[in-house]
Order: structure tokens, then C-alpha cells, then sequence
């Protein structure tokens, strides 16, 4: 496990600058006040407060940042270089302990568990058990790419949509919007202890809205802006049980209980607090609400913190009887900063995107990148309804256990468990996977065989570019490196999506060119080129004197009207100017048609949209 390294006072360290941003926290059980300061990089002190007996507090920092802790009466202080997340915990000598925050994967009886994903991101074809189906177009201002993140589609495809099953949002009120028009079938307003559900004017009065949309929202189709919920036709219970001002744990406690009692199968309470206590009222309200039979989904919290806080807490005392929920960034594959960690104790926890477009109190919509845990929490509420749906006389226990089932890890490489690596040429290589093996199959277009359909392995991108394929049958794990294409039992999968990687070049380019998906034929064909020598320019000439081609960029344009089209199809967006001029400068001094559409397709901004799209792989059909 890592560690930083406590230094006397009198250590001549200062801060530099540069380093990567990341955060510590000081838990203080002595009883001193401990006072938190700075070093600059002259070497200042500059103080960031105080800490007193019993409290913890988070502080952001960079990995180059120096700072000091020192008690009030001078008794006792040191200087440390905070390069890694951990918790820094001053006992009552008044000496230092250094607990990591960085990942650990850990085996339980019910799978891999993580420190920071809990069971992981939740697989709502993996949970059901259903097939795989084409996932929603990523060409709007929507929720598409959370929802193609947990594989919602393949319920729809299914006929599985949380008919009959009805979710109770217990918090501050669902405002009225034609996403859920219909959807309320009961309600009631703990906070004011009346039958009307609505929320205040105050900050929070699109919280529950959002919240609802994303678990039961229309899929009608819509021009613009959209929310589509994983579970459409759900019913839904509005249960006001607090303000923009917060809710006390007895209208928390009353609101679960009204929802069990009239006739919830899944509770969804998108509340939060940074409390490490465990609120008992509310405890026993959910215990009530899995005595019932009911499904409780809470949120994990905002702040930051190794372990759960709040109601969030109570998921580790009653293990297995409620569910809770980290936030997942579906752009750089772990939790948002801002998102609680679940922490080394194994309990029902596991992860959703909060990223997209959520209907607004106003009749319009509004754009999250980071919703919080408020806006993860909902599409497992809703992969809860569509498993009542589908099995309408299981107990709740066992809904809980499908979803963190479904949503198992795939990374086991901390656990030690890999034979000899498999090594490959560096020519183009094919394999069959053995249970636990790792591979790295060098150069050239690598593939891997597998036994089992798709839907029986859960696959993880590493930041490190290699991959973990987890066999959910046998619990065994493959650590892939250099194997860019994976071939299931029913599918064949290309990894090799990144910059500069040929999936990714030829799928970037059919958008570019355009603005479509690539259609399966002729995506195998030129993946197939690509693979056998053909440059990627070689390409985006043929693309370029199609007829699609002009049709989307015109049939004979300038210069300028040739870039701007680019910025507009490509990206997106509107030419900033300085762009605007570099490129018809470089076309008018040689930049080619074909050469400007590689440029855009594989610029970095392009790059990082497609990945939304791509970036765990996609299927395919090998060119014969």
C-alpha cells in the first residue's frame, strides 16, 4: 500500500509548481486543535483553518504541494508532501497514520469488489440476462450516453420496460413536465403534510424532476432535446419529504414508510449528508421497506470521501437490504472527484453515469456533465423496476443481488491471480482465452477468442490502455495487452478505438464524412483495408467522391465553406476564428479535401466526442 512520509518542522520543504490535482483528508481523534497551513512556493505559510477534536476535513491539493499541520499548543507538528489521496489520521499521542485512498481490489463471496467502484458500473443486459441490442444514437442533447453505458437498450429490445412496477422518489417534490405527463399515480408532502407533492422556488425545485425523468421519461419520439428513463413505464409516487432547505430524518422515516404502504417495489431517495453518523430513524424505516419486500436505492454522497456519509452510511449496517449508488464518469471510465467512495467494506454498492440532459421545471431541458450522485442514483431505480417486471415474484434480496451481480468487475490483476503472460509476435496473432491468463500479443492486428457469448464476461478499460475481461460463470480474469480485437460466441468486439488505433480511425471517419454511424458492410470493408496496408488518406479519398460525401458538404464548395462544414458536421460547432484561417490558409497552400478530413477526424477534440461512443470498444462484422 502506498504512503506519504511525515517530516519534522524544521524539513526545508517547499511547494512547486505543476503535479497532478488530487485531495487528502485529516481525520483529528486527538484532542487538540490542529491548524492546517500552506507552503507557497517562497516558502510562506499561509493557513487553510483549523481542525478541531473529532472533525475531518477534505482539502483539494496538487501532487507538488507541501503542506503543514501543527496543534494549537505547539506540542506537536509536521510538514508532508500530500502525493496521493489517503487519510491522515492524528491519534491521540498526536502522531500521524497514513491510511491510501488508491484503489484495492478485493474477492468476495459475491465477486470483485473495488474501493473506489464498489461492484462497478451496473450492466442492465448483464442483470436481465437478455440480449444485446444496437444502442440509441449519439447525434443529440440527451441522456443517450449514460443509457448506452449500462446497455439500457437491450431491456427495451426485450419488451422489458417497468411496466406495473411502481418507484417512490422520496425527496423534495416532482415539478410537472411533459417527459413524466402521466407517469404520478400518488403522492403526498411530508413538509407541509398536505396531498400536493410540489416542490419550493428554492435551488432545488428540478431535483426530484430529473431524478424522475431519468427512471420513467417518455420515449416518444422528439425532435431536440430528450430524456429517455430506463424504465418508461414505471408508475410513480411523489413523496415530498423536505425543501431546498433539506428534509429531517422523521418526514425521511414517514415518506419511505408511505411509499411501502402504498404499494412501491422500489424506493429511490436521492438525499445526501456529509453526517458519519447513522441516522436510526431512517435505518429502521428501510428495514421496514425490505421486510415489504421493497427495493431502497440511496445515493452515496458528494463530498469527496473514502467511505459513505450520511444516509448512504446505513448500506453497511444493513448489508444487503438496500442498495447504494457512486457516481461514474462515463468520459474518463472511474468515479467523478466529487463522488463518496464505498471504502474497503464490501456492502450492495455500485456505480451510474449522471451525465445528460435532464427535463427542467420550466418546461425545457438542462445539461449536467457532473449531476452528482442525485442523477446516478435513478438508473439503478429504474434497472430495479425493469427487474420486478421481469420477476415479479422474487424478494428484494435477490432484485439487490442481480443488479451488483450485473454489475461485477472485471479488474482482478491486484489479486494475483494471472498465469504466465501469453506473449504474441509481432505480426498479426489469434488465440484462444484461457480461463485466468494474460495476454500480450505485440504487434499487428491481435485477436482473442473466446468460448461464451458476450453477455457472460464484463469488460474494463484500464487507464493504462490494457483491458480485464471477467468470466461471470467461473470468476476468472484475463489482463489484455496489445489485443486489439475480441471474438465472443456471438459478436466480435474491436478494442483498438483510441488516437492513432485503426477501429477508431475508421469509424471516426464515416462520422466525419458522414455524420452517420458506419453502416456494417461497409464498415467491415474499409476496417478490413485498414487492417491490410491501406492508408487511412487513401480512404477519406474515396469518402470524399461519394455522393453522401457531397451531399452533406456540397458539390463543389470553397475553401471556407469546406472548412466551416467540417467545424459543423466534425465537432459540432462553430469555427472559432483563428481555426477558421488555418485551415483555409493550409488548403489554399495544398491541405487536400481527404487530408482536411483526416485532420478533423482524428483532431483530439473529435477524438474525446467519438470516445462517448466508443470507447469500450464496439461490435462488428470481420469482412469475408
Amino acid at each position: 500500500m502506498s504512503t506519504i512520509d511525515f517530516l519534522p518542522l524544521s524539513s526545508p520543504l517547499i511547494s512547486t509548481n505543476g503535479g497532478a490535482k488530487l485531495y487528502f483528508q485529516v481525520t483529528n481523534t486527538s484532542a487538540e486543535t490542529l491548524n492546517l497551513y500552506w507552503i507557497d512556493m517562497s516558502g510562506k505559510l499561509v493557513s487553510y483553518g483549523s481542525i478541531p477534536p473529532g472533525a475531518t476535513r477534505m482539502q483539494d491539493t496538487s501532487s507538488s504541494h507541501v503542506w503543514e499541520l501543527a496543534s494549537d499548543d505547539g506540542k506537536m507538528g509536521f510538514k508532508f508532501l500530500a502525493n496521493i489521496p489517503g487519510d491522515i489520521k492524528v491519534g491521540a499521542d498526536l502522531q500521524p497514520g497514513f491510511t491510501s485512498f488508491e484503489e484495492k481490489i478485493i474477492r468476495t463471496p459475491d465477486g470483485l469488489w473495488s474501493t473506489t467502484m464498489g461492484y462497478g458500473l451496473i450492466d442492465v443486459e448483464a442483470s436481465l440476462g437478455v440480449s444485446h441490442a444496437n444502442e440509441l444514437p449519439m447525434n443529440g442533447q440527451n441522456n443517450y450516453a449514460s443509457l448506452n453505458a449500462i446497455h439500457a437498450p437491450s431491456a427495451w429490445a426485450a419488451g422489458i420496460t417497468g411496466k406495473g412496477v411502481k418507484v417512490a422518489v422520496v425527496d423534495s417534490g416532482i415539478a410537472m413536465h411533459s417527459e413524466i405527463s402521466g407517469k404520478i399515480v400518488g403522492g403526498y408532502d411530508f413538509q407541509d403534510r398536505d396531498s400536493d407533492p410540489s416542490p419550493d422556488d428554492g435551488a432545488y425545485r428540478d431535483h426530484s424532476l430529473g431524478v424522475a425523468a431519468i427512471i420513467a421519461a417518455s420515449h416518444a419520439p422528439q425532435y431536440g432535446r430528450d430524456t429517455m428513463g430506463v424504465a418508461p413505464d414505471a408508475q410513480l409516487l411523489n413523496v415530498r419529504v423536505g425543501s431546498s432547505q433539506g428534509s429531517s430524518s422523521d418526514n425521511m422515516a414517514a415518506g419511505i414508510r408511505w411509499a411501502v404502504d402504498n404499494g412501491a417495489k422500489v424506493i429511490c431517495m436521492p438525499l445526501q449528508s456529509s453526517s458519519p453518523q447513522i441516522d436510526k430513524t431512517v435505518q429502521d424505516a428501510i428495514h421496514y421497506a425490505f421486510q415489504h419486500n421493497v427495493v431502497t436505492v440511496l445515493i452515496g454522497g458528494n463530498y469527496s470521501s473514502f467511505v459513505p456519509t450520511g444516509p448512504a452510511l446505513i448500506g453497511q449496517v444493513l448489508k444487503g437490504e438496500l442498495i447504494d449508488v457512486g457516481n461514474y464518469d462515463i468520459m474518463s471510465g472511474s468515479p467523478f472527484p466529487s463522488s463518496n467512495q464505498p471504502g474497503a467494506n464490501p456492502f450492495p454498492w455500485v456505480m451510474a453515469s449522471s451525465t445528460g440532459w435532464v427535463p427542467n421545471p420550466d418546461g425545457g431541458y438542462s445539461y449536467w456533465n457532473d449531476g452528482g450522485t442525485s442523477f446516478a442514483g435513478p438508473y439503478v431505480a429504474g434497472l430495479a423496476a425493469l427487474l420486478w417486471q421481469q420477476n415479479p415474484n422474487a424478494t428484494a434480496a435477490e432484485i439487490i443481488k442481480k443488479i451488483t451481480a450485473g454489475a461485477a468487475l472485471g479488474n482482478s490483476k491486484a489479486l494475483g491471480e494471472f498465469e504466465t503472460a501469453q506473449v504474441g509476435s509481432p505480426a498479426a496473432d489469434t488465440a484462444n482465452a484461457a480461463a485466468g491468463a494474460s495476454y500480450d500479443l505485440g504487434g499487428g492486428v491481435d485477436l482473442l477468442k473466446f468460448a461464451s457469448p458476450k453477455s457472460a464476461y464484463t469488460l474494463t478499460h484500464n487507464g493504462d490502455g490494457s483491458w480485464e475481461v471477467f468470466n461471470r460463470a467461473d470468476h476468472s480474469s484475463n489482463h489484455l495487452v496489445n489485443v486489439e480485437r475480441l471474438q465472443f460466441a456471438d459478436v466480435t468486439l474491436a478494442l483498438d478505438v483510441g488516437k492513432g488505433e485503426l477501429a477508431g480511425e475508421i469509424y471516426r471517419l464515416y462520422q466525419a464524412a458522414f455524420g452517420r454511424t458506419p453502416d456494417p458492410a461497409g464498415l467491415s470493408f474499409w476496417m478490413n483495408a485498414l487492417d491490410h496496408g491501406t492508408s487511412l488518406e487513401q480512404i477519406a479519398k474515396e469518402f470524399v467522391t461519394s455522393s453522401e460525401f457531397r451531399s452533406l458538404y456540397g458539390a463543389s464548395p470553397s475553401n471556407a465553406d469546406l472548412v466551416n462544414a467540417a467545424y459543423h458536421n466534425v465537432l459540432q460547432r462553430a469555427p472559432d476564428t483563428d481555426g477558421l484561417n488555418f485551415w483555409v490558409d493550409g488548403m489554399n497552400h495544398g491541405v487536400s479535401p481527404a487530408g482536411l478530413l483526416v485532420q478533423f477526424s482524428e483532431s483530439a477534440e473529435n477524438v474525446l466526442n467519438v470516445a462517448k461512443v466508443i470507447g469500450q470498444g464496439f461490435t462488428y462484422t470481420p469482412y469475408s
